[in-house]
């Protein structure tokens, strides 16, 4: 009779188990399922795919800790991070607004990677910042964060043009941060120029975006 007892105990605890395994097996199918459906979305993926490239490229960029030189570099992967969400609505976006705005800016960035690569020619790696590079890093890294955030929540959706403002937002956010940064410990005064002009650009297109999402 015990032994009966210990079988049923036994049993009882499988099949309590077995439900447990199996309830986390659908919820992580469902979980797949719904990464896979909006990794599959191209009103997503289109536009994520230029800005996690471009957290990408800046990443495997070889840290020198000379602020003027890193910077140039880093500025420039971003200003064709830039260039080519821009070009994603160009040529799929439907909203006037927007396009006109996308059509607006992505000669202006065409000319800001023209004029970083004019200057980033003439530098070399001079007087390392731990400082600088430390507090840059950590701009990569929430870059890199808030586009995972952003790709897995609900903030995006369906509709490319809405996507394509919440990005550019964001994407303007990030050059803020990392000409701030910058502007903290570079001399060279091109690139400070530059950093202080997109600065005051980008928080003239935020507040732009803002305005068309009333």
């Amino acid at each position: 009779m015990k032994t009966l007892q210990s079988n049923l105990v036994i049993w009882g605890l499988a099949f309590s188990l077995s439900g447990i395994s199996f309830a986390a097996c659908a919820q992580a199918t469902t979980s797949a399922a719904t990464s896979t459906h909006s990794a599959s979305d191209p009103a997503k993926t289109a536009l994520l795919t230029p800005l996690q490239q471009t957290v990408t490229k800046i990443k495997k960029l070889v840290a020198t800790g000379d602020p003027d030189f890193d910077y140039a570099f880093q500025a420039k992967i971003h200003a064709q991070g830039a260039q080519d969400l821009l070009k994603q609505e160009i040529q799929n976006g439907k909203d006037t607004s927007l396009l006109k705005m996308a059509k607006t800016l992505l000669p202006a960035t065409e000319a800001d990677i023209n004029l970083v690569d004019g200057t980033m020619r003439q530098l070399k790696p001079t007087r390392p910042s731990q400082a600088f590079t430390q507090q840059q890093s950590r701009n990569i890294e929430a870059m890199g964060l808030k586009l995972q955030q952003t790709g897995t929540s609900d903030k995006l959706t369906s509709n490319l043009d809405k996507n394509f403002a919440t990005l550019l937002a964001d994407q303007r956010q990030d050059a803020i941060d990392m000409a701030t940064t910058y502007l903290q410990y570079g001399k060279n005064e091109t690139l400070r120029t530059y950093a202080q002009q997109l600065i005051d650009r980008s928080k003239k297109e935020i507040e732009q975006i803002k305005g068309m999402q009333k």
